[in-house]
């Protein structure tokens, strides 16, 4: 096998393939793996047929003195999305971390500020003395990417400004108006809730942005066969607010819905800011 490693601003991406075998369909023999992320995205990122890359943003230590490893993912192709169910061609190692990556893969984003990849999509907390690497792998047409995540390595800490400060910026989050609130990457999982295919599922967010003003609350489908459309993916609000939405299903299984809450989107350059929590549906 072939270790390619690509560092890009703080994080490594490790692509495994077989030696001497292109990295995707396309041809890449006129494409360097550049050392900056912006080079990465304007040398890559084509409609459709390329792979997607599992990223390991970082880590940061836990008041409690456990860690957080932080994950992140790069679809090659701004038009085509991508489903690989957990299995053998998405898995972590150890075994005991599997299950919370995931399993849909959206387009590279066009945001202003998004830089082409998906940020901080899922967390994995470890123990404080835990000194293994989490290796995140992914197969898709005959190809291996993996990342490792090593929450001992001093390059990769990152900043957690609402375990490390006494002023936390992110916003507070509640997916049942009486139930647990979070706050940070790590964030809450509420459900399952049942739906049926095909028919809008109501969904409800409590968002307090406070102490800042605004936050920006958006919805993704995180895990789960098919395709999940909402009716408002996105919506930027003043103060604290119930955010409503629905979620329609185009096929029965199990899904995880995804909901963040970000003050700018230039916070996400600076992996600051927001808070991630999570909805399981079974849809019947």
């Amino acid at each position: 096998m072939q270790m390619r490693d690509l560092v890009l601003r703080g994080f490594a991406a490790a692509l495994v393939g077989a030696a001497g075998t292109p990295l995707a369909a396309q041809d890449y023999t006129q494409h360097q793996w550049p050392g900056s992320i912006y080079g990465f995205q304007l040398a890559n990122v084509l409609p459709s047929g390329q792979p997607v890359i599992p990223v390991f943003e970082g880590w940061y230590p836990n008041p409690d003195g456990t860690k957080t490893l932080s994950f992140s993912y790069f679809n090659l192709n701004y038009e085509e999305t991508l489903n690989i169910p957990i299995g053998p061609d998405n898995f972590i190692e150890p075994s005991q971390f599997d299950g919370m990556q995931p399993t849909h893969f959206m387009a590279a984003p066009d945001d202003r500020g998004r830089n082409n990849r998906h940020e901080s999509v899922f967390t994995i907390v470890v123990p404080g003395d835990y000194t293994e690497t989490v290796d995140w792998t992914l197969r898709i047409r005959g190809q291996t990417y993996r990342v490792r995540g090593r929450p001992v390595s001093e390059p990769y800490r990152m900043d957690d400004g609402e375990s490390s400060t006494s002023s936390p910026v992110a916003a507070t989050v509640k997916l049942d108006p009486n139930g647990p609130a979070a706050k940070g990457r790590l964030g809450v999982t509420h459900g399952p809730l049942i739906a049926s295919v095909g028919q809008p599922l109501p969904l409800s967010v409590w968002v307090d942005p406070q102490p800042r003003s605004s936050s920006i609350v958006t919805w993704y489908h995180h895990q789960g066969p098919g395709t999940v459309t909402f009716s408002q993916p996105e919506v930027e609000i003043e103060g604290a607010a119930e955010v409503e939405t629905t979620a329609t299903f185009s096929e029965p299984g199990d899904y995880l819905l995804r909901v963040t809450a970000i003050e700018n989107l230039s916070a996400l350059v600076q992996h600051c800011c927001w808070t991630n929590s999570y909805v399981q549906v079974t849809v019947r």
